[in-house]
């Protein structure tokens, strides 16, 4: 099972958010266990961003919460801006 801040990392680098545009994954309760979120973006990027969530939860419903520390109330939740991730 993959890690949740791989999940994210390969959202970041397939979608590329503009500068001051974060993408969060979110634990969640359901099966896929996690849920993505970002930032306004423009159409291509929101375009991009949706493509490689419904990919990723299909080829990895479920990751490892393990290594995430942060929380958003009772669910554990990481968040980064592209020029925080190297490829």
């Amino acid at each position: 099972m993959r890690a949740a801040s791989e999940l994210l990392k390969e959202i970041i680098l397939a979608v590329q958010p503009p500068r001051g545009i974060a993408i969060a994954v979110t634990e969640s309760a359901g099966n896929p266990n996690w849920i993505a979120a970002a930032g306004a973006m423009d159409a291509e990027g929101t375009q991009a961003f949706s493509a490689q969530v419904a990919r990723l939860r299909k080829s990895d419903p479920n990751v490892d919460w393990s290594d995430v520390t942060e929380l958003d109330g009772d669910r554990r939740r990481i968040a980064r801006w592209l020029s925080e991730v190297q490829p």
